[in-house]
């Protein structure tokens, strides 16, 4: 038979000369059913084309192993590793991942005290989501910093991924200070003394935090950062381009320049680079991200590598402690870097 036809349990289980229980055993993969039985009940599901009802089987179990996933914005470069880490475990556990994208970056760029003008565009997503019976939803940021009051009166676990909070759930974040002291000791490692910081925009909590991290590995050597040689790079190419280039015209320049992000960082190395001077040999570099980026062109760069899939694996494995144990307590975690060591640093004689 080729065509496919609507069947309860019943009417597989009076084609088979079987009791409906042993249908649903075998539908649901259990050991009570000899093979010969088996065999005979898969055939004939196989011929109908049968398909069991999740909503039924949701609301016998009240539970149906989906997991409703809510992206900030999927075309950030780092949700789609955040994501895969989820999907990884999900595979794993059986769960099925419902995402919703709210396309929040060109909405409000990197203007995050905004996102409460797109407060009705998150309820809604949700709804759509809760009407969906997902069993937890998990929330990824496009930028690392604190969430407050965003998703309300949600009757089920919650989850944030590349964002924090405090109180309305568990969340999942990177070590921006630690992986910055960490890049920081790396240079004065090699011998580095006098340096320039390429940082985020202002009011980046990210780039606010791995300022603290540098500075704190300098602390530790005396060693004080000059605020002329900090320069705002907004995160963004040609902004830095421009500034790294009037800065190499210093007959002071710093030699060893920290940026906050790759983009910034290949932007420092470009402009030295068109002006003559040679990285590692003139001028020393390093990023943060490990993008894409950084590996291409030459010298390949220093950088940070955010731990993205498994934050997002330990993210799911967080909700579905809650959805499955009943676990009702938040839990923060954070997650170190790891450096990715290029060939972008001078050791300093």
């Amino acid at each position: 038979m080729n065509g496919v036809f609507i069947m309860t349990l019943k009417e597989i289980a009076a084609r088979a000369g079987v009791s409906t229980a042993t249908v649903s055993y075998v539908l649901n993969g259990s050991a009570r059913v000899s093979d010969e039985t088996r065999r005979r009940v898969e055939k004939i599901v196989k011929e109908t084309g049968y398909r069991s009802n999740i909503l039924a089987q949701s609301l016998r179990k009240n539970r149906t192993s989906l997991i409703g996933v809510v992206v900030e914005d999927v075309t950030v470069w780092h949700a789609a590793y955040v994501i895969d880490g989820i999907n990884a475990l999900a595979e794993e556990k059986g769960y099925h991942i419902i995402l919703s994208n709210l396309r929040l970056l060109s909405k409000i760029e990197t203007q995050f005290e905004d996102i409460s003008k797109f407060q009705d565009d998150i309820d809604k997503a949700v709804d759509i989501l809760l009407r969906m019976r997902v069993d937890g939803i998990i929330y990824v940021g496009m930028h690392d910093r604190m969430i407050k009051d965003v998703l309300h009166d949600i009757d089920k676990p919650v989850v944030y991924c590349y964002c924090y909070t405090v109180g309305e759930g568990s969340s999942v974040c990177y070590s921006n200070e630690k992986a910055a002291y960490q890049i920081t000791k790396h240079f004065l490692e090699k011998g580095h003394r006098y340096f320039a910081v390429i940082k985020g925009s202002e009011q980046s909590e990210p780039s606010h935090m791995r300022m603290r991290g540098i500075e704190h590995a300098l602390k530790e050597e005396n060693i004080v950062l000059e605020e002329r040689n900090v320069i705002t790079g907004n995160w963004l190419y040609e902004e830095t381009r421009v500034q790294v280039r009037e800065m190499l015209k210093r007959s002071d320049c710093p030699k060893a320049f920290i940026a906050m992000n790759d983009e910034m960082a290949v932007a420092a190395r470009d402009a030295a680079l068109e002006i003559g001077l040679r990285i590692p040999e003139d001028i020393s570099v390093s990023g943060f991200d490990n993008s894409d980026i950084v590996h291409y062109g030459v010298p390949k760069i220093t950088t940070m590598d955010r731990p993205l899939q498994s934050m997002g694996y330990k993210a799911i494995e967080l909700l579905l402690n809650k959805v499955e144990d009943g676990y009702n307590g938040d839990v923060n975690i954070t997650l170190p870097c790891k450096m990715v060591e290029g060939t972008s640093i001078k050791v300093l004689e």
